[in-house]
């Protein structure tokens, strides 16, 4: 199976959700907001290619739509990296 990494900017990316969730809508919607997206990052371990294709200055990525996030990410030989988690109304190719 494949290793999680992830960036420091997608651990901002989480930071920022759970805040914004939990100031939003209180702390079990925050978690569970949290665990639907770490569920996400898990289902790419097993299946890596669950995402569809996202090409950005030439360099292959993948994204995961959970909720109303983006997963993007890369597989690597033996990791799959989350680059960024963002919310789908954002402007993409400004944050990745």
């Amino acid at each position: 199976m494949l290793k999680l990494l992830i960036k420091p900017e997608a651990v901002k990316d989480l930071e920022k959700i759970y805040e914004y969730t939990f100031l939003t809508w209180g702390f079990e919607q925050a978690e569970q907001y949290q665990d639907d997206l770490f569920h996400g990052m898990q289902l790419l371990l097993e299946q890596n290619e669950l995402g569809k294709i996202y090409t950005y200055s030439n360099i292959l990525y993948r994204k995961l739509h959970v909720n109303r996030h983006l997963i993007f990410y890369r597989i690597e030989e033996q990791s799959c990296t989350i680059i960024r988690i963002l919310h789908d109304r954002m402007d993409i190719e400004k944050h990745v």
